[in-house]
């Protein structure tokens, strides 16, 4: 029987007490397809949720964090699964494969696979792409490894999101929201429970023990879209979903809580994964037996109906449960149209101790939402050693690389993309991390697995190792990834790489350096292994479609003491943008219009800067120029001279009656014209004069000097003459000033302008 049940979305008010958490009512929705979900190639929803959520600002977050007092350090631990198992049928591999990267090395023998005829090549390697490392537009700090009332937390699940104006930082230590320019915090920290806290935080609450937070910005909406795990281990499992009021993350969040046990009792949910497409969320979790047991015991599904979502709830949640598909799924964030969506996971093998390796495709369908399990795609071989612990500079301690799963998966174009890191080709008993990414066509997936990537590469060093990578693509089919890496030369940090459309196939630029660790890593806390991980970010910008963002984990300045000293190690994490190089000249253009149009020089993939356009319209009477603020070329009209105003001087000569008027040179006039007119003998008491003033002399017509002019008539008797001169240029003639009332001075007869 499915189940639908129902939380109040409740406005919290700072200063209640935390845990304003209610269940109403169940209702059941059997299965449309009539499936279990075990093991059928297509199935419906197991279960139907409806629940009410929770908003809250930020301040009240913060007020949450003063109520929740010290905490003390905490290990989430690593859930281990099964793995490699067998693809269903018992699928056998025909004669010798390749090894990736050693050409012509034989990885193991068989005999009987359908797929024997696939030129499956080895995967590509870095570097090969382009000349040099990718350029950093952008890099900051994100959140670091500091104590709030006692409280830190290892590993810090490195995650992250972008969006149009924010950035924002979401690590198992907390919340920090970053000015995307430049880095500066706007909003936090904020501890991780805090966050979640409104869904109240008492034993067994939603809050009570969060956990592997992670975070995406929903392009389609313009939300942030957060999660958590919470609970487990013997007390009440929670999936955590939360949704930003709007696209800025700083203006309060809505929160509900998937009771994640109340279906299957005696579990709890573990290494969550989100996707999200035009109409839904994607949310995966591994299911494990609670102590003493443990064990794993399959995968839970849960997909969240985004239109509930954006309203605020109640939200329709559809739950898929499996116990055998495998473990640690991983939802596609989608980009572009699509009416479908996609998961995958990997670590499937044709036999026991081989090394040959498929992942696994599930599609989601509408209407629905229906899950049809698609099959397989080869990929190359791996596991030749179980994973090693990463050496570091400093200290013989070696950080915990954890094992094989997929850390993320884009849709775009139709195409999935993936990573993750595994072993590299070399049956040593080291197990050296390198990083793997594939390029699928889910269409080709088969339940035989007849089908190999389409593309697929390795980002190795001959020292260095890579793990925990994640992987974005852009609109242009660039590519991007980032990752830690470390050597017993190299203290723990984070990297980059990235590759466009037009690269050879399986290729990336060479690895660029995020940031570079500063001392030895060793933290255990109660538990035994050097935590690091267990995933990280990298998104692309929703501003351009083009830039790239990651934020990786490196090796902070120890405190207390060296390693080898337990629990000395500080983790921080690193913010960095940048674009994996261009193909065209789209590709370069920054849409700014006044610093010229960028081109592209495709063969080393970098952007040449443009020409600023000179507005030039040909027209010598406006002034031209390129506008930032509008980001246009405009072109003002250049005023033409105005009078001379108050240097207007005149004189009548002693010997002769005539009048000499000079002036002062007034800017951008290139030449003058003067003019006269009647003042009459009833108008001489003051009252207000009547113009009549026509053109005296045009420009320097008499040859008596540019700012001066010379009239001889005799005015008559009681009244007298008025002049007015003003400047000319090739953009006209300015005006004669301003009348005693304020209005323009008339000019019913202007001068010609002399030829």
């Amino acid at each position: 029987m499915s189940e639908t049940r129902v939380l109040h979305r409740v406005r919290i008010l700072a200063g209640l007490s935390l845990g304003l958490f209610l269940l109403l009512s169940f209702r059941g929705e059997g299965d449309p397809l009539g499936q279990t979900g075990q093991g059928s190639p297509q199935r419906g929803p197991n279960h139907t949720y409806k629940i009410r959520g929770v908003t809250v600002s930020l301040e009240e977050m913060r007020r949450f964090d003063a109520f929740l007092g010290p905490r003390g350090a905490r290990v989430v631990p690593f859930r281990r699964v099964p793995g490699p198992l067998p693809i269903p049928g018992g699928v056998a591999v025909p004669g010798e494969f390749p090894s990736p990267g050693v050409p012509g090395e034989s990885a193991a023998t068989g005999s009987g696979a359908p797929w024997e005829e696939i030129p499956l090549s080895p995967p590509g390697t870095a570097p090969a792409a382009t000349a040099a490392a990718l350029p950093l537009l952008a890099s900051f700090p994100g959140i670091m490894d500091v104590s709030l009332g006692g409280l830190r937390v290892i590993p810090p699940d490195t995650d992250g999101a972008v969006g149009p104006a924010h950035v924002v930082s979401l690590v198992n230590r907390g919340y920090v929201v970053h000015d995307k320019t430049t880095g500066a915090p706007l909003a936090g920290l904020i501890s991780l429970q805090a966050f979640w806290a409104a869904l109240g935080t008492a034993a067994g609450q939603p809050a009570a023990d969060p956990f592997d937070p992670r975070i995406i910005y929903d392009q389609y909406s313009g939300r942030f879209v957060a999660i958590s795990d919470s609970g487990g281990d013997g007390n009440p499992s929670w999936v955590l979903v939360g949704i930003s009021n709007a696209s800025d993350p700083t203006l309060g969040w809505t929160l509900f809580a998937i009771d994640a046990d109340a279906t299957s009792p005696g579990q709890f949910a573990d290494f969550p994964g989100l996707g999200l497409d035009p109409t839904s969320v994607y949310i995966s979790d591994n299911m494990f037996n609670n102590p003493p047991l443990g064990s794993f015991v399959g995968v839970k599904l849960w997909v969240v109906d985004k239109a509930s979502l954006l309203a605020g709830g109640p939200i329709t949640v559809s739950e898929f449960i499996n116990n055998t598909i495998g473990a640690s799924w991983q939802p596609a964030h989608a980009f572009g149209p699509t009416t479908v969506n996609y998961m995958a996971n990997e670590g499937w093998t044709d036999r026991q101790n081989s090394t040959h390796r498929w992942v696994r495709i599930e599609r989601f369908s509408y209407p629905g939402p229906v899950l049809t399990d698609l099959g397989f795609i080869r990929v190359a071989d791996y596991g030749f050693d179980p994973l090693g612990g990463a050496p570091q500079a400093g200290c013989g301690q070696t950080i915990d690389t954890g094992d094989t799963r997929l850390q993320n998966v884009v849709l775009r174009g139709g195409h999935l993309w993936s990573t993750h890191h595994l072993d590299d080709p070399v049956n040593n008993g080291v197990g050296k991390a390198e990083v793997a990414w594939y390029e699928v066509d889910p269409t080709l997936a088969n339940p035989a697995g007849s089908n190999a990537a389409l593309q697929q590469g390795r980002v190795s060093d001959p020292v260095r190792w890579y793990y925990y990578p994640s992987i974005a693509v852009n609109d242009s089919g660039s590519v991007a990834l980032g990752f830690s890496g470390s050597d017993a030369g190299t203290f723990a940090g984070g990297f980059y790489t990235g590759r466009r459309a037009i690269d050879p196939s399986g290729t990336m630029a060479p690895v660029g350096l995020l940031k570079g660790g500063l001392e030895s890593y060793y933290q255990t806390f109660s538990g035994t292994a050097n935590r690091w991980g267990d995933y990280s970010t990298t998104s692309l910008d929703p501003s351009d479609g083009r830039t790239f963002w990651t934020i990786q984990e490196f090796a902070g300045q120890q405190v207390g003491g060296t390693c080898p000293t337990k629990d000395t190690g500080r983790w921080g994490t690193w913010w960095g943008s940048f674009r994996s190089g261009c193909s065209t000249n789209a590709d370069c253009d920054d849409g700014i219009v006044c610093n010229g149009a960028e081109t592209c020089d495709v063969a080393s993939g970098s952007c040449l800067a443009g020409t600023p356009p000179t507005c030039d319209d040909g027209n010598a009477c406006t002034a031209d120029s390129c506008d930032s603020a509008s980001n246009a070329c405009v072109h003002v009209p250049i005023p033409a001279p105005g009078p001379v105003g108050d240097t207007l001087q005149g004189a009548q000569g002693s010997a002769t009656v005539a009048t000499t008027l000079t002036w002062s040179t007034i800017s951008a006039a290139s030449l003058y014209n003067t003019y006269r007119g009647t003042v009459p003998s009833s108008l001489m008491a003051g009252r207000t004069p009547i113009y009549d003033h026509v053109c005296f002399e045009s420009g320097d017509a008499a040859g008596n000097g540019a700012t001066l002019s010379t009239d001889a008539i005799v005015p008559p008797v009681g009244g007298a003459f008025y002049y007015l001169v003003d400047g000319e240029n090739a953009c006209g003639e300015g005006p004669l000033g301003t009348a005693p009332d304020g209005t323009p001075t008339p000019n019913t007869s202007p001068c010609p302008t002399p030829p």
